[in-house]
């Protein structure tokens, strides 16, 4: 994806009233540095007060204040509408309308949007603000049914569903049910779209009174991707692209060995959104200040996220509810320095290769929560990611794509057999027992089930390296049987021992398999399970599974580049104007202190590092038999993009 267009950096300022001039100054000295480009004020309109406060009122004149105090300026400003059903925060004095009821009974402080006063409220309140003529409005993510919810089961949405399906459903009786029958939960979960989308019809036609082509964007929620569509085209105003934020942040979460997961989390939600879709990425610092979140990890943040297809960020570079400038300063001067660089990236129309991890075309249902859930056990998000081995997620798969776990849940039968007749596919020992459960054990040239025998102590590849096996009590993620077929070659053993001490080893069955489909691709099974990080993944993360993945990886064409060594490495590579493109990420608390590239090295005729000011600079580097080493460190949580130009 690339676009010419400006980044959308969208700042998100809270009103504060004994500090109304400096943050107006703040947010015109950010506009000056370039680090934003247009600024919302935060107005909370869930209800409190019984009868319910007139916030329209109190927060309406305060953002006239505010916008006042920013002076004339080119610079859009708009208002957050930053609850409507809210987010769960208990007023001293509640509000009476109809609450949501979670499948357990629970009713938080969140309102239905079925409830008809609840729907005049919020009208009223949006109608008023319209009035003002703010040049946009964005819709806050608590406007939604699933994430943290898991649907609403109050007697309104139970007798509106009773009603339509001609049922007799209870809370208790209707939530048994929607775990067990798929059916009955898209049923219901339609009801609950359809919910968001009449109230988000009530806001629309609200700002249409005023101004009918007023800009309105809609920030969701990740496990509610399904309904945000839907639910962005009713607020945008007509001709207006869809305006979606995604739910990427990384909440309390330096970790970084969570990257690759997160990346697939970001993925998801992107290949969610029709095409032509604007999106923002979250790099929300909540609670707002480095103690929760480092600069580090808000540039890498935004740096990944543009790479993968959003085009700006929603910003909170002020504390929402107290005045501390000094806990923002960085996160000022790390955007001030790397936007040009943001902008670059953006416009670098990026074709990914490597290995792919292949999403599904259609978000699946997943509702109700509690019994369907997203898998990151992949070989992109717990493997590859990690060993710097290349690889990407899309829903259009070509050359080496990878399944793992319950990958193959997610794809149709037709879709199996495009990746299986045509394409080179790495398997693990739980994607095999499912593939051949649907009947594609001659595709991929074994018979899988899972193994509930003897314990596996090890396996042995052919030029006698040893990988312990994984110890894993995980049903989910148990080795494969595996029995090759006719013209299936076997790749590696596996060995049981009766002790630590026996000095014999008894074969059980195959470890890994290669088979070649005739006029097609070609497919590899390793009986391993991807498991989650732990110490059962190691029998994945080690050098002896590196070699062999990089041998089987070989054999499918090669990979274009890729990170020798033990270093934790994130490697995304891909092919952009003439270039090949390299994004590292150093996921260790090692620094790295030369780059190398194990690939086409012979064919290099330059190297290039894109630089905070948008510029690439020439970077000096040497050809040592198959490796570029280029003079480039790489140290923990600092993104690097490299350009390489190879000679025909």
């Amino acid at each position: 994806m690339s676009g010419k267009s400006p980044l959308e950096l969208l700042n998100i300022v809270p009103m504060l009233p004994e500090h109304r001039e400096e943050l107006a100054a703040d947010t015109l000295d950010l506009l000056r540095r370039g680090c934003i480009n247009r600024t919302a004020f935060i107005l909370t309109l869930v209800p409190e007060g019984n009868p319910p406060a007139d916030k329209a009122k109190v927060l309406g004149e305060r953002f006239e204040q505010f916008r006042a105090a920013l002076g004339k300026t080119d610079m859009p400003v708009g208002i957050l509408i930053q609850a409507t059903i809210g987010h769960g925060w208990v007023p001293n004095t509640p509000s009476e309308f109809q609450r949501i009821v979670l499948p357990d009974g629970e009713r938080p402080y969140m309102f239905c949007p079925l409830d008809e006063a609840f729907r005049a409220c919020i009208g009223d309140a949006v109608r008023r603000l319209a009035a003002l003529r703010p040049d946009f409005l964005m819709v806050d993510d608590d406007f939604r049914l699933l994430t943290g919810r898991d649907g609403c089961f109050c007697p309104l949405h139970l007798a509106r569903f009773n009603r339509e399906q001609g049922t007799a459903y209870d809370r208790e009786t209707l939530a048994a049910a929607l775990g067990k029958d798929a059916a009955l939960a898209a049923k219901y979960d339609a009801l609950l779209k359809q919910s968001l989308i009449e109230l988000a019809g009530v806001i629309r036609r609200a700002v249409d009174e005023t101004d009918p082509e007023m800009p309105c964007s809609f920030c969701a929620c990740s496990r509610d991707m399904r309904h945000a569509p839907a639910i962005a085209r009713i607020l945008a105003a007509p001709g207006e692209p869809l305006t979606i934020r995604i739910n990427n942040a990384r909440y309390l979460n330096e970790s970084l060995r969570t990257v690759p997961e997160w990346l697939m989390f970001t993925a998801r939600q992107i290949a969610a959104c029709p095409p032509g879709s604007r999106l923002l990425a979250e790099p929300d610092t909540f609670p707002h200040n480095r103690y929760s979140t480092s600069a580090a990890m808000m540039h890498l943040q935004l740096t990944c996220s543009i790479l993968e297809g959003c085009r700006g960020g929603k910003f909170w570079l002020s504390r929402s509810g107290c005045w501390e400038p000094e806990s923002g300063r960085l996160y000022r001067d790390t955007l001030a320095r790397n936007v040009r660089f943001y902008q670059a990236l953006a416009e670098l129309p990026v074709e990914w290769t490597g290995a792919a991890t292949v999403l599904p075309e259609t978000p699946p249902l997943n509702f109700p929560l509690a019994s369907r859930s997203d898998s990151n056990r992949t070989w992109s998000t717990q493997v590859l990611g990690k060993m710097g081995i290349p690889f990407h997620f899309t829903t259009s798969p070509g050359g080496i794509v990878t399944l793992a776990g319950s990958d193959c849940d997610a794809l149709s039968d037709a879709q199996l057999n495009e990746l299986f007749s045509r394409h080179n596919c790495l398997l693990d020992g739980p994607a095999a027992v499912a593939a051949c459960e649907r009947g594609f054990g001659p595709a991929i040239g074994v018979a899988a089930e899972a193994w509930n025998g003897k314990p596996v102590t090890f396996e042995l590849t052919r030029d006698g390296n040893r990988i312990p096996a994984a110890a894993t009590n995980d049903r989910e993620a148990r080795f494969a049987k595996l029995t090759p077929l006719p013209g299936t070659e076997e790749l590696s053993k596996f060995y049981h021992t009766s002790s630590g001490v026996s000095p014999e080893k008894e074969y059980m069955m195959p470890g890994a398999t290669f088979r070649r489909i005739p006029g097609g691709g070609r497919i590899a099974v390793i009986a391993s399970p991807v498991t989650q990080y732990g110490f059962a993944a190691f029998s994945m993360l080690n050098q002896s599974r590196k070699a062999q993945l990089l041998e089987i990886f070989e054999r499918f064409g090669g990979l274009p580049w890729h990170f020798p060594g033990d270093d934790e490495i994130l490697l995304k590579t891909g092919k952009a104007e003439g270039y090949e493109i390299a994004l590292l990420i150093d996921l260790s608390l090692d620094d790295v202190p030369e780059v190398q590239l194990a690939g086409p090295a012979e064919k290099a005729a330059s190297v290039e590092t894109l630089l905070p000011d948008g510029k690439w600079e020439p970077a000096q580097f040497v050809r040592d038999g198959g490796e570029l080493r280029i003079s480039r460190a790489l140290r923990p949580l600092r993104p690097l993009v490299l350009r390489i130009k190879l000679n025909q």
